[in-house]
């Protein structure tokens, strides 16, 4: 602690003095200019460098496209102003020498005569890229996955460092609990399409969770990341969407980077398909480096992972434009039994033999084209999946393997979407859509339900089924201070039969040109994961009509401007979830459901679930060199099984609290960047259920007294961070080294384990740090 203490203070001190470095190389800063509302180009936009002497500007052609040459390598902001339309300032954009800018800037229309509010920042933080998302919605950037200590380059781990959102299931995964919501009610988008979880070795421990991001921040584009309170156009989650976008290549210049690091060896490239048609291709593929050190580890098992992910954008001049898209990842994993019987202890990691082999991945091709000039259309159609193949035996003391777990399990979807996005007037936008998901399914689980039993089918299910989704959005600007945004999401289950109705309804109210008042509003709901429905209980399943789980979103909140750098953001929430699935006269509910392949009980609509609480948020932008972010978030997280007691839920961890600083300092005249970012995070221990040491001696498995459900609470967590990154810029090329320190003060996570040497159950308090080195050329 106070080490990070003194490198923040020398950051403070002395960071400003490298700031004034005037570097030699330069780059080209390009992109397009659109309104907001209508993806419309703006040909004549002005974009001009700002604190730039002598001046340099350009504007748009009739493309609405720029080329801004000769700009120095380093930190800059651009003014961008277009008549009738509110100028837009983007700030703090990094260029270097090893690879062109590409800017898509986004502008508003007046809505009324005379007004005009200048906009800062290259994203507002309290805005969401999609209009519509109002509150409870923020944009992030692929520098902050990057830069924000702790982040990983992984969206899931980067979104821990904001109000509301706690990691869940330890250091090792990317899981989060958003405002006291299980996992598992996250959903992920990407280029619009709900997809599978783009984790590799994604739900082993936690449903909703993973090892490490599928995404590369070589493809990732700015996206939204919402925690309530969703617009009409979302459906099918409970508590956060991340609506992932890829970038696109550059269309004049091929570009390639490569990257050797501790969890990948990586390669990229982009640019044009053709020069001068604007058709660009961009692919990153990652092979794990772990899988080429695993000879030379002293370990019993074997691990390895691979990924890929590609954009081709192809713009037309009358048929609108084309997108090809694609993620996708492959994993394995192996653990043998230690030879030695003696030190047997603990089960799964002991004696037992494992393998698993995982799939998962999404690939869609997206149309869009201006319907007219007040309007354009988006259609996309696309198809995703994931296989699981999973057995695990476990030896007796002859070494005689019995079986535990067999998974076989095989689902897709093929997804069609398009909406309508039109501008009636200044004051009133009406967005329009929908979805149909066909589900396909090939499930076959068999286990153990308890150490006990044999081995047996859980789950077996072969077929298809469907969800269907429309919404109508509008957004409709009453007075200049006044904006309404209302609509209803309509979801219909087909495996089920049921349809429900969702109104959605928000309004901000700007209390001046700096600071407003948000309310938001809707109903939300989620299928489980398909294979609940096909529990299988003596040839019936017992779970094949139930019902989605619902909540009542509420939220309130005000935001603000101070100064130019420093934005402040408080929200009240409440969520009220009912039709939750829980077990009859039991403590159990989905609600606090983490992972369990030999669930195999009947559930019932029964249960009810409660979270509310308050965040706070202060944040400093990145400008002259720094950055911070302070927030905190205290709330409660309730829910009542099929028992019909109310109790604490397994994610009531009362307080989450973040302080994360940054510094950069150019040096070598501007030629070179050192980067230093800390983060620090406190949260209350995660709750879980007492111990019941007579039955897990009888069944020689860690058993609770679910009677006592999530009386008990683990210690508070506290969780230091270090990032550390150093940017060189040469002709033609610019490298980076990163150090990414996950966990630098060994906070411990904690788990049971029925110990077979004792016969008893150990608390098991493990305390990792996580260190990633990297080093990438791009040129």
């Amino acid at each position: 602690m106070k080490a990070i203490s003194i490198i923040i203070l020398l950051c403070t001190i002395y960071g400003g003095a490298g700031l004034q470095a005037q570097p030699s190389e330069t780059q080209t800063v390009s992109g397009v200019v659109l309104d907001k509302t209508t993806k419309e180009t703006l040909p004549g936009a002005n974009v001009i460098l700002m604190h730039y002497e002598p001046l340099l500007g350009t504007a748009t052609n009739l493309d609405g496209e720029f080329s801004l040459r000769n700009v120095p390598i380093g930190r800059h902001s651009f003014k961008v102003t277009y008549l009738g339309y509110n100028p837009k300032i983007v700030s703090e954009i990094l260029v270097t020498t090893g690879k062109e800018v590409i800017l898509t800037i986004e502008l508003e229309e007046q809505t009324f005569e005379g007004e005009q509010i200048e906009v800062f920042a290259s994203i507002p933080k309290d805005e969401a890229i999609n209009e519509m998302a109002t509150i409870s919605a923020k944009a992030f950037t692929v520098e902050e996955t990057q830069r924000y200590a702790g982040g990983l380059d992984d969206p899931g781990r980067l979104v821990t460092a904001f109000a509301g959102v706690t990691s869940s299931g330890g250091v090792s995964t990317n899981a989060i609990s958003i405002r006291g919501n299980a996992p598992k009610s996250v959903q992920w988008r990407l280029e619009g399409i709900e997809i599978p979880n783009p984790s590799h070795f994604a739900g082993l421990s936690v449903a909703g969770g993973g090892g490490l991001s599928l995404f590369s921040s070589q493809l990732l584009a700015n996206s939204d990341f919402m925690t309530g309170a969703f617009p009409g156009e979302y459906g099918n989650a409970l508590s956060g969407i991340f609506d992932i976008n890829f970038r696109t290549g550059n269309p004049n210049e091929y570009e390639h980077a490569a990257q050797l690091g501790v969890y990948g060896l990586e390669a990229s490239s982009g640019g044009p398909i053709k020069r001068g048609d604007g058709a660009t291709y961009l692919f990153n593929y990652r092979y794990s480096t772990l899988t080429l050190l695993m000879p030379l580890l002293p370990t019993e098992g074997f691990i390895s992972y691979q990924d890929l992910s590609l954009n081709i954008d192809v713009p037309t001049r009358n048929a609108g434009r084309f997108n090809l898209w694609g993620i996708g990842g492959l994993d394995n994993q192996t653990l043998d039994a230690k030879s030695d019987t003696s030190k047997w202890e603990y089960s799964y990691w002991d004696f037992s033999n494992n393998e698993i082999k995982l799939g998962v991945g999404a690939i869609g091709l997206s149309h869009s084209w201006l319907v007219n000039q007040n309007g354009y259309m988006k259609t996309t159609v696309a198809l995703s999946g994931n296989n699981t193949d999973y057995f695990e035996d476990v030896l007796d003391t002859d070494m005689t393997a019995n079986p535990n777990v067999r998974i076989n399990n095989k689902t897709s979807r093929f997804a069609v979407k398009s909406f309508l996005n039109q501008k009636v007037s200044r004051q009133f936008t009406l967005r329009t859509g929908g979805e149909y998901q066909q589900l396909f399914y090939n499930l076959d689980l068999d286990g153990r339900p308890d150490n006990q039993s044999s081995i047996r089918d859980i789950v077996e299910g072969e077929g298809n089924t469907g969800l269907l989704q429309f919404y109508v959005t509008s957004k409709f600007d009453i007075t200049p201070e006044l904006t309404m945004i209302g609509g209803t999401h309509q979801q219909m289950f087909l495996l089920t039969d049921e349809f429900l109705i969702e109104p959605r309804l928000s309004f901000q109210y700007k209390l001046n040109d700096r600071s407003e008042l948000k309310l938001g509003y809707g109903k939300h709901s989620q299928i489980e994961e398909l294979r609940v429905y096909f529990i299988n209980d003596g040839g019936e399943y017992v779970n094949d009509d139930l019902e989605m789980t619902k909540a009542h979103h509420l939220v309130a909140g005000w935001s603000g401007y101070i100064g130019q750098s420093h934005h402040m953001n408080v929200e009240v929430f409440a969520q009220r979830l009912f039709d939750v699935p829980v077990i009859a006269d039991s403590s159990f509910s989905m609600l606090n459901f983490m992972q369990d392949f030999t669930l195999n009980d009947d559930l019932i609509n029964d249960g009810e679930g409660e979270n509310y609480g308050i965040e706070l948020s202060l944040e400093r932008f990145l400008k002259n060199g720094y950055y911070y972010l302070l927030n905190t978030t205290v709330y409660r997280s309730r829910y009542k099984g099929g028992d019909n007691i109310w109790r604490n839920s397994r994610f009531d961890q009362g307080i989450a609290a973040n302080a994360l600083y940054g510094r950069e300092f150019l040096l070598k005249g501007g030629r070179n960047v050192l980067g230093i970012n800390g983060r620090i995070s406190v949260t209350g221990g995660e709750r879980h259920s007492p111990v019941d040491e007579e039955s897990s001696a009888l069944y020689e498995e860690v058993r609770f007294d679910e009677s006592r459900a999530y009386e008990d609470q683990f210690d508070m967590n506290f969780i230091a961070d270090l990032s550390l990154t150093y940017k060189t810029n040469h002709t033609n090329y610019s490298t980076s080294w990163a150090l990414q320190i996950k966990n630098l003060l060994l906070s411990e996570d904690h788990s049971f384990e029925y110990n077979f040497l004792t016969n008893r159950v150990d608390q098991v308090n493990e305390g990792t740090i996580l260190p990633f080195l990297s080093w990438k050329i791009e040129f």
